[in-house]
């Protein structure tokens, strides 16, 4: 289940790259299909996350990196929850949304080289 959610996460982050790519170049958000396929993968590697540490897959004791497969957990739901907020701002005129967009590529960049860390160092 780790391999799932890094698979799955890592196709998110691809996916997530080319979105602020694009931002950052005409300041254009995605379609909602890119930006639903997105969030999809996000939450399914989370979900995926979730069952491979609470079916005690990676404990990551020999290198000293237990604790990073929780705490990506936790910072891949708030990255979760700040997308969530994204999109419901983006539908309003006034779209001013670059410090959720700044929050939410923090939290998952954090949350996913954590992951790494803890599938790699298992």
């Amino acid at each position: 289940m780790l391999s799932l959610a890094l698979v799955l996460l890592s196709l998110a982050v691809l996916i997530g790259i080319a979105i602020a790519l694009r931002f950052l170049g005409d300041r254009h958000l995605p379609s909602r299909t890119i930006a639903a396929i997105h969030g999809l993968l996000g939450v399914s590697g989370l979900f995926a996350l979730i069952v491979a540490l609470a079916s005690g897959t990676g404990t990551g004791d020999r290198y000293g990196t237990a604790s990073f497969g929780p705490v990506a957990a936790i910072l891949a739901a708030l990255a979760a929850l700040a997308g969530a907020g994204i999109m419901l701002l983006a539908r309003r005129p006034p779209r001013n949304i670059g410090l959720f967009i700044g929050v939410h590529a923090s939290l998952a960049v954090t949350a996913y080289v954590l992951l790494l860390a803890y599938a790699l160092l298992t």
